[in-house]
């Protein structure tokens, strides 16, 4: 079957999440369903598209990643999926709405550990490591936290910015995530710091 062209396909998405909850006729999570799907094939559309050019993978140009997201959490203030992805990938776009975005998942999710690592680990990309440590105190008191998030805050706050700091925050977020394409992310990242390292 031949596809529509991805141009095309990137007008075709309604912006107003009121207006999705009004269409949506009361199945707000089907709806949300459905824009995390296109969220993802849109996500993997254009990476395999610059990575077929051999470009380099840039982030910046998925210019309907963000509106994609926030309105999958708006439908469904729920989706911890949408917010995991978003951590990861937000911040290349706008650290700040990066932050933002998180923060609204533990607002709507306060009792998600996870949620509070995706925030330490976009602070901690900012340089932000005070609060990325708090972001990882925070989360490590909550039911089900593992271990590893107790010593995060000591990590953030005596090792700052090096490589061995980047290198633990990559392997915990491989070891936690399920998404194929943060995994993939993470992968490259920990090859690209044992180059490094062994340079």
């Amino acid at each position: 079957r031949r596809r529509v062209p991805l141009t095309i396909e990137e007008t075709l998405y309604v912006s107003s999440s009121e207006s999705l909850k009004r269409a949506s006729l009361g199945f707000d999570g089907l709806m949300a369903d459905i824009y995390w799907i296109r969220a993802l094939l849109y996500f993997g559309e254009k990476f395999e598209q610059q990575r077929g050019t051999n470009q380099r993978f840039d982030v910046r140009r998925l210019t309907l990643l963000e509106p994609m997201l926030n309105i999958t959490v708006e439908l469904d203030p729920r989706y911890i999926a949408a917010y995991h992805f978003g951590a990861v990938f937000l911040p290349e776009i706008n650290a700040e709405r990066a932050v933002q975005f998180v923060e609204r998942g533990i607002r709507n999710n306060p009792g998600e550990w996870r949620l509070y690592q995706d925030l330490g680990f976009v602070q901690w990309r900012r340089g932000h490591f005070r609060e990325a440590a708090e972001a990882y105190a925070r989360g490590s008191r909550l039911p089900g936290a593992p271990a590893w998030m107790r010593t995060m805050p000591a990590l953030m706050l005596t090792k700052g910015g090096d490589r061995e700091t980047a290198r633990e925050m990559f392997l915990r977020l491989y070891e936690e995530s399920d998404d194929p394409f943060i995994k993939q992310v993470c992968e490259e990242q920990l090859m690209l710091l044992d180059q490094s390292r062994e340079r």
